[in-house]
């Protein structure tokens, strides 16, 4: 994924609406697959989105959208991009071919191309016994791959969608979340805009994080997750874990036992001593690679590093404390 070009990069980015500073200086690069988009309310989210469709413009800064200038070349980015908003965005009257089959239009699909592909992606999203029924009469799941399939009929290279699982049930949150990853697989980079964070942990190779309107992070999965400081490894021990854990100590390197497991504090550095202490505790590993916090604990560890008044907050109480910060 590192190896390819950027579906699209943001520089600089500003956007400012009012007194409300919405993105401040955003510098990104979103790579190919299937991203994740998080962030608490407010965080510039949905300006990012608004931005890459072309749909407003920045203050100041560039953003590069499949190869194009925006806002400069909208019109040809958006026959390249699909985009599933949260709200129901649904034309009122029509049913279910009619509806696919007018987004595709408007995408510019002459009408029997548009016609033969709202039949397809009909089926794709599992509606082809509900495509004549009026689209008002459908459950909130049909709706919401309803959508999808407007979103994708015209064949995009990129994909935004904004909570496509909000208010599904469990079932109809697996079955979207199945589409995406098909829909992936046929070549589309997807944008993932969502607060459910166990959907980005089931799908998503790559986060981004946006927090007060600036990049909070990126990367890949595993390092979204690897740990509160990034130094803590775990040891998966078939046996004699304990015999480990002192050999780790004799090394001067900090280990406990968690369960048939060794948690070990160590820089990349000291790797050598990590693995002459196995050697030298003679026990068969199964496991080692960094410590991984639930995404819940990852999110809001990754927001706290970014805001410095959550800092100062923090360090206000382990000087009470008596604790260095």
């Amino acid at each position: 994924m590192a190896q390819d070009s950027p579906i699209a990069t943001a520089s600089q980015v500003s956007r400012t609406f009012d007194e409300v500073q919405a993105l401040r200086g955003l510098d990104l690069a979103i790579p190919k697959g299937i991203v994740g988009v998080l962030g608490p309310n407010g965080a510039g989210k949905s300006t990012l989105f608004r931005l890459l469709l072309g749909l407003d413009q920045a203050d100041q800064g560039d953003i590069v959208v499949l190869g194009h200038r925006m806002p400069d070349d909208a019109l040809q980015v958006r026959a390249k991009i699909g985009y599933m908003p949260e709200d129901d965005s649904l034309f009122p009257g029509l049913d279910g071919l009619q509806q696919v089959v007018l987004a595709a239009q408007l995408c510019g699909l002459a009408r029997v191309d548009a016609l033969s592909r709202a039949h397809q992606v009909l089926d794709l999203v599992g509606l082809t016994d509900a495509r004549y029924r009026l689209a008002a009469g459908y459950s909130l799941g049909m709706r919401q791959r309803l959508r999808l399939a407007m979103a994708v009929v015209h064949g995009p290279e990129l994909l935004l969608l904004d909570e496509p699982t909000a208010g599904l049930d469990p079932d109809g949150r697996a079955q979207m979340l199945a589409l995406i990853q098909e829909i992936a697989g046929h070549g589309v980079s997807i944008l993932l805009s969502t607060h459910v964070l166990s959907d980005v942990e089931a799908i998503c190779q790559y986060i981004v994080l946006i927090s007060r309107g600036q990049l909070g992070f990126a990367g890949d999965m595993a390092r979204f997750r690897a740990g509160s400081n990034g130094h803590t490894w775990r040891i998966g021990v078939l046996a004699q874990a304990d015999r480990l854990v002192e050999a780790l100590r004799e090394q001067g390197i900090a280990a406990q036992l968690d369960r048939s497991d060794v948690l070990v504090e160590a820089d990349v550095d000291q790797a050598t001593l990590v693995w002459q202490a196995i050697a030298k505790a003679d026990v068969a590993i199964h496991h080692f690679g960094p410590l991984e916090e639930d995404m819940g604990s990852a999110f809001v560890r990754h927001l706290r590093l970014d805001d410095p008044l959550r800092r100062q907050g923090q360090d206000a109480v382990a000087a009470a404390l008596g604790e260095a910060p």
